[in-house]
């Protein structure tokens, strides 16, 4: 069996033989032959729908150290049977293998023992595993992976295989728990030491030049120290670092995300080699939309406030994705879906920017696992919702996974048995899922199709201090509360793929979360790509605050107004702005209710507003000495480097609701689906909708649909539509074809 990952109907495809296929999996866990007979009861039952690829966690304690009369590290002869336990469930059946190469995970603790200074280093001085840094971790890897394959080839396996998922750290997600998510930070090894000041070499000339970057007149590059937990915890203006006096902490994050991407990709490579290319590589990793949460989020008996403002992001290793998605050397990236809101109501978002991995080639898996997380709290509540809502939020995901064109694995096994009173529904549902999954695959032209595009800049993130004072409202809530219920899709982007000119289409609404850092390069092209015909971009907080080329304009308004093309004021205290509209006249804000107040209740600083007497003000931020500010408005503008004049929108806070996104993208152009506040997805021939409350809704399209279809219940509703009529029930997913019925014709549903 050969595997790929190509380009097809316009996004990353799984391939299996040369053939297109939706990927669609069942994850089982581990093959536990002491509890193997509910795993294969779920595994009988998801062959019956037609799925046949088992995501399996396949290396448990079989990477066990050297033993007298056998010097490998490893022995796999347990990996075969378990194995087979699968494929005697289902002869058809073939694996994504999840490889943990976890130290702390090892059995009776023998690598830490064996080499106690290759260990991480953390500012408490515990040594809790294996360095990335440590390069006998790293060809030990690599070595165990060699075996592995060669292994499944002696055993028969080898050709059921088609992925390789690399695991580290905590559940194998590259973020280890205890020093990314926790206070503790790290890492004082002597091999991250090693790696640092090498890092250092290959970006600085000579001392010099890194005494001038750091600000130190007696650092040496041979000398160079990893910073102290003091140094990374602290930041020297507000909530952001001054690059001038704090570069040597902003360097160490920039070598930290390059390390871990470049581990993962080695680790890919040997890999790609003993495989001859014949096999997928992936891991779970980038997830940088999702990690202002941390240890207290995931844990219901901390009491220690520090603890829960612990942003992960920057110490998880995880901004070296930019490097991931341009190597040829990964096919696949997972996460599950976001903890942020995954009840009813909420939504089922990747932790990567979706469209960029979409841009650059790697397929999505999206993780489904609903049925772990609700059932984590004791018996007899639930985390998230009452079982009985459970296909509603089935049906939710797979409405996303198919509008984004991505793969999913959904949970089932012997810990986690799905409820025998929606087990018939939830099975019905899997066969019609992966019939409209295939169907999808071969039918659709699967590019991204949105006219508002959202932005995440990975760059700037190493410009704020790690702790999550900001990142919270404004990437973290920001997207599970507004960005999907203003009534029209959305993509969502690294900057620099928009930078580089890399998008797959011209938008009309261009949201920019965070673009605090930008240098003269980047905010040249960032105008050259807004300045090519009557786009929109949203600025919200501190655009352009920070631009290290300039250290005369850094860190003050000037450099956010030749960003934005505004004039600013600043206030100087941390306290948590409020804003509310002021002109209710406006397009933007005429449909906006007079009781509608936004903001953040996380303390932040600086805090700006407009001072800008070109600007059309449309509303106020409230904050610190009760000042009532114009904090939100609108102008066009025209930059140097910008062909043509745009919109400029400018909110001083985070946390925009739907209802003033609405009305921003309907002055932009974008088409509205709908104005009801449901989460929606859409392509231009499905519309998915999520609701809560239910109730009618009148839908309208983009352009004429020959047929109108009801996906999840098999129904025609319209013919010949530009809008149509449907009663939602509360509680409910729905999914609508809306096209040509010549293609709805290769459609064929199983009743």
């Amino acid at each position: 069996m050969k595997a790929q990952v190509k380009q097809h109907n316009g996004t990353p495809t799984l391939f299996l033989d040369g053939k297109p296929v939706f990927a669609n999996m069942h994850w089982t866990g581990f093959l536990n032959p002491e509890t193997i007979g509910p795993i294969q009861t779920a595994i009988r039952g998801f062959a019956g729908t037609g799925v046949h690829i088992y995501t399996t966690d396949a290396l448990a304690n079989e990477w066990r150290g050297p033993i007298e009369g056998d010097p490998r590290p490893y022995d796999f002869s347990t990996v075969g049977p378990r194995l087979q336990q699968a494929v005697d469930a289902d002869p058809q059946a073939l694996f994504n293998l999840r490889i943990m190469i976890e130290t702390r995970y090892l059995l009776d603790d023998w690598w830490h023992k064996a080499y106690p200074d290759e260990l991480e280093v953390l500012s408490d001085g515990s040594r809790p595993a294996a360095s990335y840094a440590s390069l006998e971790w790293q060809n030990q890897v690599k070595e165990v992976l060699r075996g592995y394959v060669a292994y499944l080839r002696e055993a028969g396996f080898y050709d059921r295989v088609i992925g390789y998922q690399i695991c580290v750290g905590t559940c194998g997600e590259w973020i280890k728990d205890w020093s990314s998510m926790s206070p503790p930070s790290g890492d004082f090894s002597e091999p991250m030491r090693r790696y640092f000041r090498s890092w250092l070499s290959r970006k600085y000339p000579d001392d010099a030049a890194l005494r001038a970057a750091w600000n130190d007149p007696a650092v040496t590059l041979a000398a160079a120290e990893v910073p102290s937990g003091a140094e990374q915890d602290a930041t020297t203006h507000y909530l952001f670092r001054n690059p001038q006096k704090e570069r040597k902490v902003i360097d160490f994050y920039e070598a930290y995300a390059e390390l871990c991407a470049d581990a993962l990709l080695d680790f890919c490579r040997t890999v790609k080699a003993e495989t001859h290319n014949e096999k997928l590589t992936g891991a779970f990793f980038g997830y940088i939309m999702e990690l202002a949460w941390n240890n207290c989020f995931f844990n219901d008996s901390r009491d220690d406030q520090d603890a829960a403002e612990v942003s992960t992001v920057q110490r998880s290793g995880h901004l070296g994705l930019q490097k991931v998605l341009r190597s040829p050397d990964l096919d696949y990236l997972v996460s599950p879906y976001s903890y942020g809101f995954r009840g009813l109501g909420g939504d089922g978002l990747s932790m990567q920017p979706s469209e960029s991995l979409r841009i650059h080639g790697k397929l999505y898996l999206f993780e489904e696992d609903t049925l772990m997380h609700n059932n984590f709290d004791p018996p007899p509540g639930k985390r998230m919702h009452p079982t009985s809502r459970s296909i509603a939020i089935y049906e939710r995901n797979f409405a996303q996974v198919l509008t984004r064109g991505q793969g999913i694995t959904w949970l089932e096994n012997d810990a986690f048995v799905e409820d025998p009173a929606i087990l018939p529904e939830a099975r019905r549902l899997q066969v019609r899922y992966n019939e409209i999954g295939n169907w999808h695959v071969q039918q659709f032209d699967r590019r991204p199709s949105a006219e508002v595009a959202v932005f995440l800049d990975d760059e700037s993130l190493m410009y704020e201090g790690n702790r999550n004072h900001i990142d919270l409202p404004l990437i973290w809530q920001q997207r599970v509360i507004t960005l999907n219920r203003f009534g029209a899709p959305h993509d969502v982007y690294l900057l620099n793929d928009l930078l580089e000119g890399r998008l797959l289409r011209e938008y009309k609404l261009y949201v920019f979360l965070n673009p605090f850092h930008l240098n003269d390069k980047r905010r040249q092209a960032l105008h050259a790509q807004l300045g090519s015909g009557g786009k929109t971009a949203l600025w919200l907080y501190a655009p352009g605050y920070i631009n290290s080329d300039r250290p005369e304009q850094s860190l003050t308004t000037a450099a956010m107004t030749d960003l934005t093309g505004f004039t600013f004021g600043r206030g100087g205290s941390f306290w948590s702005p409020f804003m509310h509209v002021t002109d209710f006249t406006h397009p933007i804000t005429r449909c906006i209710p007079q009781d509608l107040f936004w903001g953040t209740t996380r303390s932040i600083a600086p805090i700006f507003h407009l001072a800008d007497p070109d600007a059309a003000i449309l509303g106020e931020v409230v904050y610190g000495l009760g000042r009532c500010q114009p904090g939100l408005g609108i102008k066009t503008v025209q930059p140097a480097a910008s062909a043509q004049p745009w919109h400029s929108v400018y909110n001083a806070t985070p946390n925009l609701p739907p209802q003033l996104l609405r009305g921003i993208a309907r002055h932009a152009g974008v088409h509205l689906y709908s104005e009801e506040g449901d989460v929606l997805y859409a392509t231009p021939e499905l519309l998915a909708v999520h609701t809560v409350a239910g109730g009618q809704r009148n839908f309208k399209l983009p352009r004429e649909a020959e047929v109108v279809f009801d996906l999840f219940n098999n129904r025609e509703l319209a013919r010949g539509a530009r809008e149509f009529c449907v009663d939602l029930k509360p509680a409910s997913t729905a999914l609508f074809y809306t096209g040509p019925a010549d293609k709805l014709a290769a459609l064929h549903l199983t009743p």
